[in-house]
């Protein structure tokens, strides 16, 4: 009993494959559709020669149509692809300045504190100065005493009194510079008790107050001129045919949602990054308005369009031994078309091969096609493949098939 019901389930999976592979017989379509047998003889009698009239023309008739592949159609749109390239990176203030303190002093005035913008040469720290003043007095009055000193050797030598020698001379003119260096010493030393901005630019956080004791090199505050953003991010290497001074980057970031950035790429290393196989890239973003922020984290997109290519569905690509193809309905049958293959996105392909705007492509049911096999569709793709060529007449099949069911 149980070798007699494995034997039936073979022979119901035998039937299912067949009746899925090549639909129903002839004859059981007859029968299933209540035909009487003599109906089924009149049908193949009618039909013309070569769509049933001749011998095996009948059920040779029905049997190609049975046979038809049924597959999904689309068009072959030619469109240019978008290669885009993300990365993130972090901006900087294209200047950028630590003021360090060069001189030790005690803090004596702060302009620093409710002044968040800052030209050059503003003041911002004013240091103890008196020792440096008094230096600079002493400095003024060896000068003044030296050039005395060389305007009356001066006028005893226009004499020719014999009392001033050459000697004499050169020394008190050596006098006279030395005093002049000296002055000069004093009165930068002098000014470095003043502390001042060296750029434009919008001032760091800073907590120093009078009567504070800054030592010499010690950080006094942060100064950055944020009309220009630098960002540094990397690109794969397949992007480096992208990059050159002045390419367009757009960029992004979380703290602004939804406004894009416009920047230029300024310079990228020269080298690939062994371990991440990506190389180095600087962009620089307009920031006159002041929305963007040193420290922030950005998004840059580099993007290239190529000229337009067939686009199609991913899934009507098929490989062979001899490369990609894609299959064209044409007339009801289909043809292979040997393509190759260039870009991906989402659901979407990118291709080239003998390919013309409007063609149908088979996008579902390419498992099953052979070289010029007759295949079916829903819609308007069905229509054309029933219309000999999509002129709109019908074909020599439809004609045998209309006049069958004349006769019926």
């Amino acid at each position: 009993m149980k070798h007699v019901f494995s034997l039936l389930v073979a022979i119901l999976l035998i039937f299912g494959v067949y009746l899925y592979q090549f639909g129903i017989p002839f004859g059981l379509g007859g029968l299933l559709s209540g035909d009487p047998p003599q109906s089924q003889t009149t049908r193949g009698a009618s039909a013309p020669d070569g769509a049933g009239g001749g011998p095996g023309g009948g059920s040779f008739g029905r049997r190609g149509a049975s046979m038809a592949t049924y597959v999904t159609l689309t068009d072959v749109v030619f469109t240019p692809y978008e290669d885009t390239f993300s990365s993130i990176g972090t901006g900087v203030a294209k200047q950028s300045v630590s003021l360090v303190s060069e001189v030790s002093g005690q803090i004596k005035a702060v302009h620093v504190e409710g002044t968040p913008l800052v030209g050059k040469d503003d003041i911002l720290i004013e240091l103890d100065s008196t020792s440096e003043r008094i230096n600079v007095e002493i400095a003024e009055a060896n000068l003044s005493q030296a050039k005395d000193t060389l305007e009356r050797y001066s006028t005893l030598q226009t004499r020719n009194s014999g009392a001033v020698t050459a000697s004499n001379m050169k020394e008190a003119e050596s006098a006279v510079a030395v005093a002049q260096g000296q002055l000069a010493l004093a009165q930068n030393e002098l000014e470095d008790r003043t502390i001042t901005s060296p750029i434009n630019g919008k001032l760091g956080l800073s907590e120093w107050e009078v009567g504070d004791f800054i030592s010499n090199g010690t950080t006094i505050v942060e100064i950055n001129n944020t009309e220009t953003i630098l960002v540094t991010f990397e690109l794969p290497e397949r992007a480096i045919y992208l990059l050159e001074p002045g390419r367009e980057v757009y960029v992004t970031t979380p703290a602004i949602n939804g406004k894009i950035f416009n920047g230029k790429i300024i310079a990228f290393d020269s080298t690939i990054d062994e371990t991440t196989r990506t190389v180095t890239v600087k962009a620089e973003i307009d920031n006159k308005d002041g929305r963007l922020w040193p420290g922030m984290t950005f998004e840059v997109l580099l993007r290239q369009k190529t000229e337009p290519l067939a686009s199609v569905p991913a899934m009507s690509l098929t490989w062979t031994r001899d490369g990609t193809q894609i299959w064209i309905a044409e007339k009801g049958k289909v043809r292979a078309v040997p393509v190759i293959f260039r870009y991906r996105q989402d659901d979407t392909i990118w291709i080239e091969g003998d390919l013309k705007e409007g063609m149908k492509v088979v996008v579902e049911g390419v498992q099953k096609l052979r070289p010029g096999a007759p295949i079916t569709s829903s819609g308007s793709e069905q229509q054309d493949a029933r219309t000999d060529g999509g002129t709109g007449k019908p074909s020599k099949a439809n004609e045998n098939a209309a006049g069958a069911e004349a006769t019926k």
